[in-house]
This record gives structure tokens, C-alpha cells and sequence, in this order.
């Protein structure tokens, strides 16, 4: 080996000296990070399982038609996975369930923790829709409460239809009257539905 070759050899030596300690600090860092994110991943894919397992429970336990294992199974999925996409999902079949058994209560706080944990607003909307139809089944006065605020278009007529069944149960026959109305004047109710909104004006303005 040379001069040259020595001297190169020796600038390398210094340099390594100087700034191998950093690069060797940034390796490790970088190492850590990705091992984070790995674990995180991993972390991530069995929480999905978890979730995907424990909604699997809760509908063999509902379509077994075993209303407190089903209502178990799925306030375990609330709890343990409610920021999962199978949360929503329990949420409104386990309402219906209590619903069907006359536990309008309960299903309407199930539909409550929905609108308050929903991800997407018209998730929360049609919660809010289903939470005013069961306590309607006990206090029309308590459901109308659940309908006043604003709501998006796509859920417009179905808030005037129902708000419409409320007031004519409690005998408020104009206010229904208005309250059909305005849900025929939406777009987005169609077909049946529209016939069906407009047969119930027509009977409650014999009413009023």
C-alpha cells in the first residue's frame, strides 16, 4: 500500500472517528421506528380479530334468538371494540332486539351511545331517526324532543314523517298537517313512500 492509500486510509479512520457515533444513532432510531410501526400493525390486525370475533358471538347469539345472551354479547363488543366499525353495527341490531322484547328504554340508550360514538354523521342520524321511534312507543312528547335540531337532506322526509306520526298522537292535527307536508316537499322521498306520506295527510286534515 502507498502513501496515497495510507492518507486515504487514515482520513477514513478520522472521519469514522468524528461522525460514526450520530450515524450510528440514526440507524438505531430508525430501526426503533419501523419496529414501532410493525408493532403498531400487529397491535392494529389483532384488534380487528378481536372485534371481528366477538361481533361473530353476538349475531349467532341474536339470530339463536337469545335476547340476553345477544344484548351481552353486544354490549361486550360496545365496550371492548366501540371504535370499530362493528360497534355501529351491534348498536342498531341490538336495539331492535331490545326493541321487539318492549325494552324501548334500553334500546333507546343503546341508540344513544351511537349517537354520541358514531363515526360518519348519517350513522348518527338514522340513530337519532330509530332512538325517536322507540321512545315514541312509550312518550311522543320525549320522541318529538329527539327529532328538533337540524338533520341532512337525505334523512329530511323520514324526521317530518315521523314527526308527523308524534303530533298526531298527541292530537296536534294542524302541526302534523304541516309536518307531512314538509316531507312531501322533499326530494328524496319517493314511490310508496310518498303515496303513504300523502294518505296520512290526507286523513289527519280530516282530523283537524
Amino acid at each position: 500500500m502507498d502513501r496515497t492509500d495510507d492518507e486515504q486510509l487514515q482520513q477514513i479512520k478520522d472521519w469514522w472517528r468524528r461522525n460514526g457515533g450520530s450515524i450510528l444513532l440514526g440507524l438505531t432510531g430508525a430501526l426503533l421506528i419501523l419496529a414501532g410501526w410493525w408493532g403498531y400493525g400487529t397491535w392494529q390486525e389483532r384488534g380487528a380479530q378481536q372485534a371481528a370475533a366477538a361481533y361473530a358471538e353476538f349475531l349467532q347469539a341474536s339470530q339463536a334468538g337469545d335476547a340476553q345472551a345477544a344484548e351481552q354479547a353486544g354490549q361486550r363488543v360496545l365496550d371492548d371494540h366501540g371504535g370499530s366499525g362493528y360497534a355501529d353495527m351491534t348498536a342498531l341490531r341490538m336495539a331492535r332486539i331490545q326493541a321487539e322484547i318492549g325494552e324501548y328504554r334500553r334500546a333507546a340508550e343503546t341508540l344513544g351511545w351511537l349517537i354520541d360514538n358514531a363515526e360518519h354523521s348519517a350513522m348518527a342520524e338514522l340513530a337519532r331517526l330509530r332512538q325517536a321511534r322507540v321512545l315514541g312507543e312509550e312518550d311522543a312528547e320525549e320522541a318529538l324532543a329527539v327529532l328538533e335540531g337540524s338533520v341532512s337532506a337525505g334523512f329530511a322526509a323520514a324526521f317530518a314523517e315521523l314527526r308527523g306520526d308524534l303530533l298526531r298522537e298527541l292530537g296536534r292535527y294542524d302541526e302534523a298537517v304541516e309536518a307531512y307536508q314538509e316531507a312531501l316537499d322533499q326530494d328524496g322521498l319517493g314511490g310508496q313512500a310518498r303515496e303513504l306520506v300523502r294518505l296520512k295527510l290526507q286523513s289527519v286534515e280530516g282530523e283537524a
